[in-house]
């Protein structure tokens, strides 16, 4: 019996001491990676300065490199890959886009928090679009928090907020400490796929390495569009129209020729040239709302 008491008594000791004031066991959370989009590009000074902030401020975190490739100032793609990796990536990971942070008159930056229990660390400038409406919002905080910085918010750069913000959180601080709650947020001006007056409506959201246009219209919309592999269509857009064929790859159709069809990858309609660079012969690029006909 007094063994079993001692024992007792050192476990009790353990917990009030691991507790505190609180009154309840404090338990340390592993650190969750963090995930980096931006559009430095790869070779410039502020990767590795954004990567040391982190460091700084979390020295156990793990940082994995989604792109640093974004079209500067680039909105647009930077929301769609931005996406595009929330749907891959498990829950529990940090999110820190940088990706022209500057583009409002008083630079805001948010925390959201996503029903996919995945931070998303981003200035206020659209860049959360596609996440909000494919994923939905948990809560999001604007970073208002004084407190964790030496300098006005206002003097600071993107990289010095989002970069510490980012590297607490990771390590477990509370999202609703970073500053005030927010619902009203930027958002970008996108043309939602549609099939509208026998005409297929959408807007493209990224232009690939081979200057393919991704859109937003799924593969479930085209199919209600009802057009067939060999149909002839017109692509319309700001720049013009454009003559192409319906088909299922690139080699539907000879080389140099347009074709229109739904990526095996994404499940999205596709705006191509086979061999050939669709958006720099037409002129699209991300954001660029298109109609398409019979």
């Amino acid at each position: 019996m007094k063994k079993i008491s001692l024992i007792l008594i050192l476990s009790l000791s353990i917990v009030l001491f691991v507790s505190g004031n609180s009154g309840c066991i404090i338990q340390k959370e592993a650190n969750i990676p963090i995930v980096l989009l931006t559009d430095f590009g790869s070779e410039d000074y502020r990767i590795s300065q954004l990567k040391g902030i982190i460091y700084s401020n979390n020295p156990a975190a793990r940082v994995i490199d989604a792109s640093h490739s974004v079209p500067a100032f680039d909105i647009a793609t930077g929301a769609f890959i931005l996406d595009i990796a929330a749907k891959e990536f498990p829950e529990n990971v940090v999110f820190i886009g940088v990706i022209a942070p500057y583009t409002q008159p008083e630079a805001k930056y948010l925390v959201l928090s996503t029903v996919r229990n995945q931070l998303f660390v981003l200035p206020d400038n659209g860049l959360l679009t596609y996440v909000i409406k494919n994923t939905g919002i948990k809560a999001i905080y604007q970073i208002t928090n004084q407190k964790l910085f030496d300098k006005p918010i206002k003097e600071l750069a993107a990289e010095r907020i989002q970069g510490k913000v980012g590297a607490l959180i990771a390590s477990g601080y509370r999202t609703q400490d970073v500053g005030i709650p927010l619902t009203i947020f930027a958002t970008l001006d996108v043309q939602e796929p549609a099939v509208v007056d026998r005409r297929l409506l959408g807007t493209v959201v990224y232009i690939d390495h081979f200057g393919n246009g991704i859109t937003n219209i799924s593969e479930k919309t085209a199919n209600e569009f009802g057009v067939k592999p060999g149909d002839l269509v017109y692509v319309k857009s700001p720049q013009g129209k454009i003559t192409a064929r319906f088909g299922t790859n690139y080699s539907d159709v000879p080389q140099g020729e347009a074709i229109v069809f739904v990526s095996n990858n994404l499940s999205m309609v596709q705006l191509s040239i086979n061999l050939g660079n669709f958006a720099n012969i037409y002129g699209i690029k991300a954001g660029t709302k298109i109609e398409i006909e019979r």
